[in-house]
């Protein structure tokens, strides 16, 4: 049923991107033409051989509308093309309109789509067997948390290598460095979800990311790594066959890994921290 409702929804979205598109032709066409003054292009042949063009309007007569007539000489093509261009946009102007006013009416008929209500009448059993995006974001945030926060202990990362600095986060995580508090502070503020030095499965392909993130909107998932040392040869060298480590599992930067630098002389750039947060986690 869930996968239905994503079907529908996805359907939805679609008619509603193409309303926009109509929606923006046609006001690009009446743009185009803000007054209508009644001119049409008609084309006669010249007994079978020679094309004419006549620029006409509609006049009222006795009683009736009769066609008022005036030949467009050759050396006035362009007001023949003019009034061709115009009779054609007339008519895509009012295909538009009764497409618009279809896609209107389907939109209306179709019945309204609430995933998370959906979700939130199942049983609690059926909902710890559902993968639902339309989990409300507090339980999504929570379980995702709870999830990089149980710590295996015969492969805990902190166990193997005590943390022995006197940097603590304002959220009371002790880390291995100040650009480590600086980054976990920022992700703080601006309300960002993370862990610590994460329990993930990467732990066991022997990568151990600083970070992991969540995107609150899109619920994507990133491994952020913070690279402090590259001024240093052999650090560097580690760095560079991680990163090709991550790619090898599958892991890119922008798509679910982020990572900065520094050196000694170079410190953490916190404008390049809150751009990669802004694009990514925001």
């Amino acid at each position: 049923m869930i996968k239905e409702v994503e079907l529908l929804k996805s359907f939805i979205d679609a008619i509603n991107q193409e309303i926009d598109n109509i929606k923006g032709e046609i006001e690009s066409l009446e743009r185009r033409y803000p007054k209508d003054d009644g001119y049409f292009l008609e084309i006669k042949k010249n007994r079978g051989k020679y094309t004419q063009f006549y620029k006409c309007k509609m006049i009222p007569g006795q009683g009736r509308f009769k066609v008022e007539r005036t030949f467009i000489k050759r050396d006035d093509i362009d007001v023949a093309r003019r009034l061709a261009q115009k009779d054609f946009d007339f008519q895509l102007l009012k295909i538009l309109n009764e497409q618009l006013i279809a896609l209107n009416g389907t939109i209306q008929e179709f019945p309204k789509l609430d995933g998370m209500m959906l979700y939130n009448e199942l049983s609690d059993a059926r909902k710890a067997l559902i993968d639902s995006k339309y989990i409300d974001d507090q339980t999504y945030i929570e379980c995702w948390l709870a999830q990089y926060n149980e710590q295996d202990a015969a492969d805990s990362f902190q166990n193997k290598y005590p943390i022995e600095t006197s940097y603590y986060t304002d959220n009371g995580e002790h880390v291995r460095s100040k650009s480590e508090k600086i980054i976990a502070d920022k992700f703080a503020k601006e309300g960002i979800p993370y862990v610590y030095e994460p329990a993930c499965e990467l732990n066991r392909k022997g990568l151990h990311p600083d970070f992991v993130l969540l995107n609150q909107e899109t619920r994507q998932t990133y491994f952020y790594e913070h690279f402090g040392m590259m001024d240093k040869p052999e650090y560097a060298i580690a760095a560079v066959k991680k990163i090709a480590k991550y790619r090898e599992l599958g892991y890119e930067y922008g798509k679910n890994l982020l990572y900065s630098f520094e050196t000694g002389v170079d410190g953490l750039n916190i404008n390049d921290l809150y751009r990669i947060i802004l694009e990514n986690c925001k």
